[in-house]
């Protein structure tokens, strides 16, 4: 037998119950409030200490609900100088949508002080400054065919890349490796061929970018003889008699490892819900955007 209390009790209850089980209930609706966006420049550019052509992207920054596309401005004023002395004015290419410009010898590896600067009418001017890395030679290149294990723990051909590390100096690093093949089409007539490695490592200290699939920093080797030992499966013909491979060593400054790091890790969180928003690094002042520069070193040997 039901008591009275009871009824009275489930009687009060059942508005309750009802309530509860609409879906407006189980949904929050939170209103925030978004800055005003202050549109800037956007300045990018990566340059080798070997090239003879420069170009930079600029465009304009967007705010996070702005549905307009990214503006270019073919009128605006591009200029590098190197320790203080003008060193090139870029001339907007169309077909590239970039900046240009052409040097007659490439930009100095000694250390020098580069400055990039960027105006056009309704923007601040903006500007970054990027001292040359000093290349770092690479001492030997070894190649042994199934001298390696990969991560799933099959066989692999392994790449040892050995170079020593400036001491008292934070370097940063990154690698990339290439096969070369020659064919002959007729005597005297040989066409050369190259193509991207794609190889992995084990080694704890890299890490991977978005140009570059191996990126470290060079403090926990400062001032020593460091091996990078990579692994490629089957992407060396160890019976070509012409076939040769070559390694590339990038000295970076800290912003491009840390632009190509961060470059990586936004695209990596890119239409993933769960997934802590990445921000790009930037070294612009007054602006948006990276100015980096990377000196060179490279060494090729025989797969035989």
């Amino acid at each position: 037998m039901i008591s009275k209390k009871a009824i009275v009790a489930m009687i009060a209850l059942g508005p309750l119950l009802f309530t509860a089980c609409d879906p407006d209930n189980f949904s929050q609706v939170v209103d925030i409030d978004i800055p005003e966006h202050d549109p800037k420049l956007v300045l990018n550019a990566r340059f080798d200490d070997q090239a003879h052509s420069l170009s930079v992207l600029l465009s304009n920054s967007l705010g996070i609900l702005d549905t307009a596309q990214y503006s270019l401005f073919p009128q605006a004023t591009v200029r590098l100088f190197a320790d203080d002395v003008l060193a090139g004015e870029f001339q907007f290419d169309p077909n590239a949508s970039k900046f240009i410009t052409l040097l007659d010898v490439p930009l100095s590896n000694s250390g020098g002080l580069y400055r990039l600067e960027a105006s056009t009418p309704g923007f601040g001017p903006v500007f970054a400054e990027q001292r040359m890395p000093v290349p770092v030679e690479i001492e030997s290149v070894v190649l042994e065919r199934d001298g390696a294990v990969s991560e799933e723990g099959e066989k692999a051909d392994e790449i040892k890349i050995q170079f020593t590390d400036p001491a008292g100096q934070d370097n940063y690093y990154a690698v990339r490796v290439e096969y070369l093949a020659r064919t002959v089409v007729q005597p005297g007539d040989t066409v050369e061929y190259s193509y991207p490695l794609y190889t992995s490592t084990l080694d704890q200290v890299v890490r991977s970018g978005n140009e570059f699939d191996h990126l470290f920093p060079g403090q926990s080797f400062d001032g020593t003889r460091y091996t990078l030992s990579l692994y490629s499966e089957g992407g060396i013909d160890f019976d070509d008699p012409n076939g040769r491979v070559k390694a590339y060593l990038y000295s970076l400054t800290r912003e491009g490892y840390l632009y190509d790091l961060s470059l990586s890790q936004y695209f990596d969180t890119v239409d993933n819900p769960f997934a802590e928003p990445a921000t790009v690094f930037s070294n612009i002042e007054g602006g948006y955007g990276a100015f980096t520069l990377r000196a060179i070193a490279e060494k090729e040997v025989p797969v035989q």
